[in-house]
């Protein structure tokens, strides 16, 4: 893995918690070949993701999670992330409660109401949805994400019709906004709008300034195992200097 750039792009930084995306160096015709959940196991703690809606809390040295699609953390220091490639990553910060999470959202997860089951949890601990931040990453585009008449009918029928677009060609399948179901489901808990920070591109078509993908992408690459880490972490005040150098250094590398 040594000779593989990894590129950071945060999407949320400041005295109290840091929140990034890292990704392979698409331009090396090898990063889209290799798995790197080893490296990216060294930056924060990941579930075994199945397209579940199931929610744990991570601690210090509580590390595995079998089955689980959404981590999150009221502890100082503990890095907890999700790996994508097109499905959605969801950041959350509750600072009421002194709280983080990471989301992975799926079709799966985005029908079945994985962000409810997140706000659930906050909720009960206390948090305020008025106050709660919610950052998304990197994912497939309305554009981009083909589906069967089938799955785009159950989230019609789930209320979210106006995530569901028709093409003008008739012989087109119907398109669904990923994103756009999950910051719904926010809104509908009483999340902020102002709060919530949509990411502009897509994992399936963003490109580099020299044409390579910028994003990992599953249906792009046809299968191939690259994935993203997104990832979030609160910051203890006696280790501010230290996990800010991590996350900070080389932030254009």
């Amino acid at each position: 893995m040594a000779d593989l750039k990894i590129i950071r792009e945060f999407l949320i930084s400041n005295e109290d918690v840091t929140g990034l995306c890292l990704m392979p160096d698409l331009s090396d015709p090898k990063a889209e070949k290799k798995d790197l959940i080893d490296l990216y196991r060294m930056w924060a703690i990941i579930p075994e993701q199945t397209h579940s809606c199931n929610v744990a809390v991570a601690e210090r040295y509580r590390r595995f999670f079998h089955n689980t699609d959404a981590l999150i953390t009221f502890e100082t220091d503990v890095p907890v992330g999700v790996k994508t490639a097109d499905c959605v990553p969801i950041l959350i910060y509750a600072s009421d409660v002194h709280c983080v999470g990471a989301i992975h959202a799926g079709w799966k997860g985005t029908i079945g109401g994985i962000v409810d089951n997140v706000m659930d949890m906050l909720i009960e601990k206390g948090a305020d949805p008025a106050s709660l931040k919610v950052i998304f990453g990197p994912s497939i585009s309305k554009d981009k994400y083909e589906v069967d008449s089938d799955l785009a009918d159950c989230f019609i029928a789930e209320g979210f019709g106006d995530y569901v677009y028709s093409p003008e060609e008739i012989d087109e399948k119907p398109h669904i906004d990923l994103q756009g179901v999950n910051m719904e489901r926010f809104l509908r808990r009483g999340v902020k709008l102002e709060n919530i920070s949509l990411h502009e591109g897509c994992s399936h078509s963003s490109k580099m300034e020299d044409g390579s993908p910028m994003y990992a992408s599953h249906r792009r690459s046809k299968g191939k195992p690259a994935r993203m880490l997104t990832c979030i972490m609160l910051l203890s005040d006696s280790e501010k200097k230290r996990y800010g150098r991590l996350f900070n250094a080389n932030r254009d590398s």
